[in-house]
């Protein structure tokens, strides 16, 4: 530069601007690139409990089943009255007529009830699979570091 150019004064006043902002930026910079290192840090794992506390669900599973299996046997009990109407129908027999419609009606019953308790038992079953929460042990043995050994709760 030349030194009598009427621009230098204000050249110097840029350039002591800019070398302040890059003072600045240099001090910011720093700072924000130890809060950079201090937010990459990891987090802590913090271990997931499975949900119901680990517990299965043998009885929804048991009352499932079992409700299934006296629906089906309900259509077995069904038709079973149904053949005994049948021949109910087709006797001649006095004695044979009255014994024939009382077993009619006590297979007809059984149906009812077995059809009934099934479906009581899959009700039962799918209240205790999805609907039911089970409660978590009031006391329980939890061995991991950083943590009690036995457990009580409320």
């Amino acid at each position: 530069m030349l030194p009598g150019c009427p621009h230098e004064p204000a050249r110097r006043l840029i350039r002591r601007f800019v070398a302040a902002g890059l003072v600045c930026l240099a001090i910011d910079g720093s700072s924000a690139a130890r809060a950079f290192a201090q937010a990459a840090a990891p987090f802590p794992e913090i271990p997931l409990q499975p949900p119901g506390g680990g517990r299965t669900h043998g009885w929804a599973y048991l009352a499932l089943v079992a409700g299934a299996a006296m629906i089906g046997g309900s259509f077995v009990l069904a038709e079973q009255a149904d053949d005994t109407y049948g021949e109910y129908l087709a006797a001649t027999d006095p004695g044979q007529i009255e014994e024939l419609y009382d077993r009619t009606v006590v297979y007809d019953r059984a149906a009812q009830a077995s059809l009934l308790t099934g479906e009581a038992l899959v009700v039962t079953g799918l209240y205790l699979r999805f609907i039911r929460r089970p409660k978590p042990a009031r006391i329980g043995l939890d061995l991991r570091p950083n943590r009690c050994a036995l457990a009580l709760r409320f």
